[in-house]
């Protein structure tokens, strides 16, 4: 990790990039999501650096209810941390591969191997689809899509699509097989400057099959409609 700050000390920022200069970009998201039943805080972080066509990238998302416990949203998020190399395979697509360390509540982590694709698909659509598997032999099958639709300048509102699936069950982390759960919502955000926009927004989530199950046996539930109150940055 110290290798690559020092890299990323000396890297050339992505606005001034050229063809030969090693480049990078930090994206971050932090948002209170508002339930009268299940109220959390989500943050979601990424970095990468690299040339046009390859780059290591690192990803940190996590989500801890107001009680202070991770939630572990049905096996599906907890604490997740993500390293990959990346590689650009067409113009708009880079295919990634690398590791992931997962924290769960009551200290439970899983970690494994993924890889996967992101890019942008027809009307801009961007699309993350990531496959992985865990020491514990669970196959699992994770997508994240979402669009900008630029309603001025400055206003910008932007559905979302998040989705995981698993080949069996995992109870230490109430994950089970099949469709395990998904989420849409949508974000609306004012950017003050490019680099830094609040936001409003609405989600609902499900939870389906064995997961739904595992859901309720700790006594949560298995849908939700939040608020959403967040401020996106990059820079």
């Amino acid at each position: 990790m110290s290798a690559l700050v020092a890299a990323l000390a000396f890297a050339t920022p992505a606005v001034a990039m050229d063809d030969q200069a090693a480049y990078w970009r930090f994206d971050g998201r932090a948002e209170k999501r508002i339930s009268g039943i299940a109220p959390a805080t989500e943050w979601a972080a990424s970095g990468w650096i690299g040339d046009d066509s390859t780059k290591l990238r690192i990803y940190n998302t996590g989500i801890v209810g107001d009680s202070g416990h991770i939630d572990n949203e049905g096996g599906t998020k907890g604490i997740d941390s993500r390293f990959f190399y990346s590689r650009l395979i067409s113009d708009f697509w880079d295919a990634k591969a690398g590791v992931s360390f997962t924290v769960f509540d009551e200290g439970v982590t899983r970690s494994g191997f993924v890889a996967g694709l992101e890019g942008l698909a027809p009307y801009g659509i961007h699309v993350d689809a990531v496959f992985g598997v865990s020491q514990t032999g669970v196959v699992s099958a994770r997508l994240d899509a979402s669009y900008d639709l630029m309603l001025s300048q400055k206003l910008i509102a932007q559905p979302y699509l998040e989705a995981m699936a698993a080949s069996q069950n995992d109870p230490a982390i109430q994950l089970g097989s099949g469709l395990s759960r998904f989420e849409v919502g949508l974000r609306l955000r004012y950017e003050i400057a490019k680099e830094f926009a609040p936001y409003i927004g609405v989600s609902f989530e499900q939870f389906t099959g064995n997961t739904a199950g595992f859901v309720a046996a700790a006594g949560q539930p298995t849908s939700l409609v939040r608020a959403l109150v967040g401020l996106k940055f990059w820079f």
